[in-house]
């Protein structure tokens, strides 16, 4: 009889692993491919793995559900399903399943009496992390069509914007700098404020503000170039993957003075952005692939 030893097991395991890890590269290199090429691959498989990881703790296990949420994270930010500006991705919503009807074909089910004891609302079950991943992947897909536009001809429109030091030193007169913070994220990307809503943007806002003087920005420059990052990037900018550059300036030893560090920032940002915008240049066909992929755990072990 063949005996497949625990270590043998483990090898084919981490080959197994390897492999998915390959697809998942080719498929990144082939939609995303502003962001393979900046990247490059040794930084991309960091992505991937960390991607895994995140996943993993949802527990995300089909294999769709998978390229679904490295997507997102491309998309998105990472860090997609903490960000404050996005409740709708983090949030699971249970299902409350249709009540049962006991009655004969035809036959409607029997109305209760008044003053009849009434059966006690059915139990609701939880969505399933791959059933909750898709759904969101579904929703990313119309809020991008909204706030990036179809071909991200608003994006693009951001970005340009974002560009300009007249944005940030033309805003009106306002009765605060939260108002004024406001106004900022309304120029850039009106679309996307409007489809935000007020409340997840001000809670960005909220959050922005308590980041950004963590990393020494405390004057409104600085505060402004900080969230208006988060606001296009994602607002765990400052330890994604993706954008490597924003942690590597932040935390660089020789940017002591933060209005120093913020002009590197802001500097840094704009030239990474002019190679590798965020978002996918081929959503539509992207989506079409992840679609395709098996509606089945992505990690088979092998049993002897």
């Amino acid at each position: 009889m063949l005996v497949i030893r625990k270590a043998q097991m483990e090898a084919f395991e981490k080959i197994a692993i390897r492999r998915f890890e390959d697809g998942l590269l080719d498929h990144l290199r082939t939609f995303f491919p502003n962001h393979a090429a900046t990247l490059g691959d040794p930084q991309l498989g960091r992505v991937i793995r960390y991607g895994l990881q995140r996943a993993e703790s949802r527990k995300v296990q089909t294999e769709r559900g998978v390229y679904q949420y490295l997507a997102l994270m491309f998309m998105l930010g990472s860090l997609f399903d903490e960000d404050p500006q996005l409740p709708w991705a983090a949030a699971q919503e249970p299902v409350t399943p249709p009540e049962a009807n006991t009655a004969e074909p035809g036959e409607s089910a029997p109305a209760a009496e008044d003053g009849a004891d009434q059966a006690p609302p059915a139990e609701e079950i939880p969505e399933s992390p791959d059933a909750h991943i898709e759904r969101v992947y579904g929703e990313a897909m119309a809020f991008l069509d909204q706030t990036a536009g179809p071909d991200n001809g608003f994006l693009h429109q951001t970005l340009n914007l974002l560009r300009q030091p007249q944005v940030f030193d033309g805003l009106p007169s306002a009765p605060s700098f939260g108002h004024r913070l406001l106004l900022l994220l309304q120029a850039l990307a009106p679309a996307k404020y409007q489809t935000l809503g007020d409340e997840p943007v001000r809670t960005l806002v909220r959050s922005g503000y308590e980041a950004a003087k963590r990393h020494g920005f405390t004057t409104e420059p600085g505060m402004m170039n900080y969230i208006a990052l988060a606001y296009v990037l994602g607002s765990g900018f400052d330890r994604d993957p993706v954008y490597p550059w924003a942690a590597a300036t932040l935390s660089d030893p020789a940017l002591v003075d933060p209005a120093q560090r913020n002009a590197a920032l802001r500097e840094t940002a704009l030239a990474h952005l002019a190679k590798c915008p965020p978002g996918c240049p081929q959503r539509v066909e992207q989506s079409a692939a992840v679609l395709e992929k098996a509606d089945q755990p992505w990690l088979r072990i092998v049993e002897g």
